[in-house]
């Protein structure tokens, strides 16, 4: 048992040595542990007019030692109703929180042949380890896109009938809303003259006779009524033929309408109740009852007259 113990003793300086060369040697087997390599592809969009193109777009990256990795090159995509406009390729390099961090983009510019799906074939990136030299692929997934009706060229006859057509749809509602527009205006002026009532000179002065002369007043109130009665006369004669009736003499006013050519019968009449009026204004007498009576009504029958023929006023 002693010489077991003591054999033990002798081996341990052994192992310490051993190990002590080795832990080197497993520090370096996986430098940079932490790098990372992927790769992704994408397509511009789901669908694309026929006349059209779309991107596909492969980006491989890689963190941690950039030297690490030998990148073999992408081949062109396996295509299916599709076929290659233009590639293009880009470096970059750049260091994110102090990791260094590589890509290389690959840009295809595709166009479809038909209506109809188009698909992009799973692309293989191939590369080697250089720490380890084991060689790795990588595999982007299968992508499908949509070939659909192509667009209208700008300036095509088919554009042009497009453009026209929407200028003529827009010209329609235009005039449509002018139209509408329009006939909401008449209808509100329509509705305005509704509104106020014109009235006519006649019917407005055969109202006033009939609030303003009192037939049945009293004997010391006809002077009055007389003086009334030519007044109202003498308002509508400055009103209906524009004459400065109510300063002007009974002659003067005869006159002017003779030279107006208004209806002689008229003028015979209106001359008879500014004399008559006239006679009880400035006579001192009180008026005659049955007088201020023939005086209204002859005044009342003109304006009713006028009010059913305007026409009758002149010659």
């Amino acid at each position: 048992m002693g010489q077991i113990m003591s054999d033990r003793w002798h081996r341990l300086p052994i192992l310490g040595l051993i190990m002590s060369l080795m832990l080197p040697l497993m520090l370096v087997a996986h430098p940079n542990s932490e790098s990372l390599i992927k790769v992704a592809a994408t397509i511009g969009s789901k669908e694309v007019p026929l006349n059209r193109t779309v991107v596909l777009t492969i980006v491989l990256e890689w963190t941690g030692d950039l030297k690490r990795y030998q990148i073999g090159e992408v081949e062109n995509p396996i295509l299916e109703n599709l076929e290659i406009a233009t590639t293009s390729a880009a470096d970059r390099r750049l260091s994110e929180a102090g990791v260094a961090k590589a890509a290389k983009i690959y840009e295809f510019i595709l166009k479809p042949k038909s209506i109809g799906m188009g698909y992009v074939e799973p692309v293989i990136v191939k590369y080697v380890d250089n720490q380890t030299g084991e060689a790795h692929s990588l595999i982007t997934g299968r992508l499908s896109v949509k070939v659909i009706d192509p667009v209208a060229e700008p300036g095509s006859p088919s554009a042009l009938l497009k453009w026209w057509l929407w200028a003529l749809l827009l010209l329609a509602v235009g005039a449509a809303l002018g139209y509408r527009w329009w006939r909401q205006r008449v209808a509100r002026q329509r509705a305005a003259e509704e509104s106020v009532k014109i009235v006519p000179l006649e019917e407005e002065y055969l109202g006033k006779l009939r609030a303003t002369i009192n037939l049945s007043a009293a004997e010391d109130q006809l002077r009055e009524a007389f003086w009334l009665l030519s007044r109202l006369v003498r308002e509508y004669l400055s009103k209906k033929y524009q004459l400065p009736a109510l300063e002007s003499t009974s002659e003067k006013i005869v006159a002017d309408l003779t030279a107006l050519a208004v209806d002689e019968k008229m003028v015979s009449q209106i001359q008879e109740m500014l004399t008559v009026s006239d006679v009880a204004k400035f006579a001192g007498s009180m008026g005659n009852r049955s007088e201020l009576e023939r005086i209204y009504t002859l005044v009342e029958m003109l304006w009713e007259r006028n009010l059913r023929e305007p026409h009758q006023a002149i010659r």
